[in-house]
């Protein structure tokens, strides 16, 4: 047996709290993973635009991007969804009303789109996450197809808001939570781990095969779907017991790099030392 796809989370997971990375030692890794025929993916909540950005060889890899809304591999589209226009908005009405929150991120296929009245600050901010990132007059009169909602609660808030906005969603859509003031609003059942079943699926890849990292709620589905499945060592404590298996390291720590770097040094006791049983 042997690992044949790693997935990972960049958010708290990949990247450092300054977005930066170990460039040099991810370079080398991928080299690895292309010559033992390892599928390396990126999922994350955030847009494919930003996902692709941090990867040299971004031609040679797959993003699920949006939560799991939008699939691209290899440069071509496997998957996308759209929220229907009377949905949309249906849930954007809702969100109007809401009492915790800070700031919205429409997120279409094309672009993601904020209010005119945000604060340049925060425009700067969540652009660092959507590059391709527009203000918007109207977030009715948007002509993209829409594929998620995200937003920012106030500090310690997302919890709590996720649960109210889950009271009044639209039985198909489901709020989920992807740190502690960070929100989205997904189609219900296309999350992340939706995604990677339909790669599995297409690249005849089994749950004993894989290696995944997150962090977040948003990354719960995803970990599930691997044996060797790992919450950082920094994610969210509930996810820890949920999923059992914790990584040694932080993502300030290149914890991910760290554990492919521990599987190819001797991958059998790699597999053997992080076995674990989740039923």
């Amino acid at each position: 047996m042997a690992i044949k796809m790693i997935i990972t989370d960049l958010d708290g997971t990949f990247y450092h709290r300054d977005l930066s990375f170990d460039k040099e030692k991810f370079n080398y890794l991928f080299k690895q993973m292309q010559a033992n025929d390892i599928k390396f993916v990126v999922a994350s909540g955030n847009q494919y635009y930003q996902l692709c950005s941090f990867f040299e060889d971004r031609d040679l890899m797959t993003f699920v991007s949006e939560n799991g809304g939008l699939i691209i591999s290899e440069n071509k589209e496997i998957f996308s969804l759209t929220i229907e226009k009377e949905l949309y908005l249906k849930t954007l009405k809702l969100l109007n009303d809401l009492k915790h929150l800070e700031m919205i991120v429409i997120c279409g296929k094309n672009y993601a789109y904020m209010p005119t009245n945000t604060k340049p600050e925060d425009f700067a901010m969540i652009k660092n996450y959507f590059p391709r990132l527009k203000y918007c007059d109207d977030l009715s009169l948007i002509d993209d197809q829409i594929i998620k909602f995200a937003f920012i609660t106030k500090e310690d808030k997302a919890d709590e808001t996720a649960q109210i906005l889950n009271a009044k969603l639209d039985s198909s859509l489901t709020a989920i939570t992807s740190g502690n003031v960070c929100v989205d609003i997904i189609v219900k059942g296309m999350h992340k781990g939706r995604a990677i079943t339909q790669l599995m699926e297409q690249w005849n890849i089994n749950y004993d095969e894989i290696m995944a990292f997150g962090d977040a709620f948003n990354d719960l589905e995803m970990l599930k779907l691997a044996k060797y499945g790992f919450v950082m060592k920094n994610g969210h404590e509930k996810l820890k017991e949920e999923i059992g298996l914790v990584c040694p390291y932080t993502n300030e720590e290149d914890g991910v790099l760290m554990m492919i770097e521990e599987y190819f040094k001797d991958p059998n006791k790699f597999l053997i030392k992080y076995q674990h049983d989740r039923n």
